[in-house]
């Protein structure tokens, strides 16, 4: 391995910072990107500044994240492929918010309040609104109800109380 010069080290950290992608930085420092990997692994310094470096790009891209799903992004209103344009021959614009980079950013800052119906611990049931829930439990209690009776009079319970998912 070829010794690294201040300045290649530099050049590469201050890159991987701004990109957080090895291969750009290498190129940019003029030094190969495996050898940026042997660099890491031999010296614990670099390996440190390697991953302030990585957690600077992970920091800009989380605010332009928060810029896009928060302050939007303004674009032009097209018609037939071109700008429209105002009375005053202004372009005419809208902003456009990112719904879904709002959601994995709370989902990233907040993971036990935002968590999917597979994670869960009741599956959807708890993310139904209180009504549903009382008119599915009340469909359960009339279910078991029906099987009740049916068993008391003598009845066939599975023909008569139908599969698991009537009514819901």
């Amino acid at each position: 391995m070829a010794a690294w010069t201040d300045h290649q080290r530099n050049f590469f950290l201050a890159r991987l910072a701004e990109t957080g992608n090895v291969s750009d930085a290498a190129r940019w420092a003029a030094v190969s990107r495996s050898g940026a990997y042997a660099l890491r692994l031999a010296d614990e310094d670099f390996a440190l500044a390697w991953a302030e470096a990585q957690g600077q790009a992970v920091d800009a891209l989380e605010l332009e994240a928060r810029r896009r799903a928060v302050d939007g992004v303004v674009q032009p209103v097209l018609y037939a492929g071109k700008p429209v344009h105002d009375d005053l021959g202004d372009p005419i614009t809208v902003r456009h918010y990112s719904d879904r980079l709002l959601e994995l950013l709370l989902k990233a800052r907040r993971p036990d309040s935002f968590i999917s119906t597979e994670e869960a611990p009741d599956g959807e049931f708890a993310l139904l609104d209180d009504d549903e829930r009382v008119r599915r439990i009340m469909w359960l209690l009339d279910q078991a109800r029906t099987r009740r009776d049916g068993s008391a009079a003598g009845g066939h319970l599975g023909a008569a109380a139908g599969p698991a998912t009537d009514g819901l």
